[in-house]
């Protein structure tokens, strides 16, 4: 029987959700070949597992969850060995951990988290979102933030579609809140969450006997599937699509191409313009016709103010003239006045 590997060494970053885990050779000569299997035990199940030759193995592992970490050999293509378990015990007081994490990704650019506070968890418990994977230099922040209750939500960029492992952390600032760290899959093809695109733009309609319909796809994002909606009935369009997976995006504006209906909108239009135009031709119309009729037929004086104004100018012209009193001699005054 394979001897189980000895000197088994382990080191458990819960910042950073890492496993690092040695131990040593069990060949029992150079000249013999072992490899060794590694996997991880959620609770019900094996994952991860894989056979290397190697001696050690540091992998991200996800927390919140009883896991542990599973160890075996096989020399020269023989039976497996015993396998060793090593239990992952995490930091602090059981169930405060943060629960039901999901996340989506909308169009490939930008994933929005939710989660619960754990139940055990301290009504005042806050937690921080963390994000990393293989091309990050270093672990990042979710900063874009809220709380609805007890319900948590964080939103940040990232483009969803590259094929890499994200590792999502949320922890609190107090030691006694656990851990809680996600691995999800990335990609086009398969991903661990569901994506949601923005809804295609610019629809329109042509045709009169047979509808075409044209639209903007809103990602690049090969084997998008269509659904379309006439007269409340909704058809999938199958061409280019491979399979109906993640979610719906919203329903893009509606257009309308039913003849009836710019017929009526069109009468609706004439029904108000026509009257409009024509009280306003009228207006201008009157106007014109009252300059025309003073060209024509001019206003006739009236004969009796005529004479009655030429006789009030003669009248005036006949009055006595008036000499100021300077004018007037004193000998013209005493003859004048001379008494006999």
């Amino acid at each position: 029987a394979l001897s189980i590997p000895a000197n088994i060494s382990y080191a458990f970053d819960e910042s950073n959700c890492i496993l690092s885990v040695q131990w040593a050779d069990v060949r029992p000569s150079p000249r013999n070949s072992c490899d060794y299997y590694t996997a991880l035990y959620n609770g019900n199940t094996w994952v991860e597992e894989k056979w290397s030759e190697a001696l050690s193995k540091k992998m991200a592992v996800p927390l919140g969850k009883n896991m542990s970490f599973g160890l075996r050999t096989s020399c020269n293509n023989s039976v497996e060995g015993e396998l060793f378990k090593i239990p992952l015990e995490q930091n602090g007081t059981a169930e405060t951990g943060a629960t039901n994490v999901s996340c989506i990704c909308h169009n490939m650019e930008w994933m929005a988290c939710s989660w619960k506070r754990g139940r055990q968890a301290p009504p005042d418990t806050n937690y921080h979102l963390s994000f990393w994977h293989d091309n990050l230099e270093e672990r990042q922040r979710c900063t874009n933030h809220s709380v609805d209750g007890d319900t948590f939500r964080c939103v940040f960029p990232i483009n969803c579609s590259g094929e890499r492992t994200l590792v999502l952390s949320v922890r609190s600032d107090s030691e006694d809140i656990q851990p809680v760290c996600v691995l999800t899959k990335e990609g086009t093809e398969k991903s661990d969450y569901p994506i949601k695109l923005h809804p295609p733009t610019n629809l329109k309609v042509m045709g009169k006997n047979n509808l075409y319909l044209t639209w903007n796809a809103s990602s690049s994002w090969n084997g998008i599937c269509y659904q379309v909606e006439t007269n409340g009935i909704k058809k999938e369009i199958a061409s280019g699509c491979k399979e109906i997976r993640g979610l719906w995006s919203e329903w893009s504006e509606p257009v309308h191409w039913d003849e009836r209906e710019k017929f009526e909108a069109l009468h609706i239009i004439l029904f108000v313009m026509i009257p409009l135009c024509a009280a306003v031709l009228t207006i201008i119309l009157l106007v014109y016709l009252k300059r025309i009729q003073l060209l024509i037929f001019p206003i006739i004086p009236d004969p009796e103010k005529v004479l009655k104004r030429m006789f009030e100018d003669q009248r005036e012209e006949y009055l006595p003239f008036e000499y100021p009193s300077e004018f007037i001699k004193p000998d013209i005054i005493k003859t004048d006045y001379k008494m006999s």
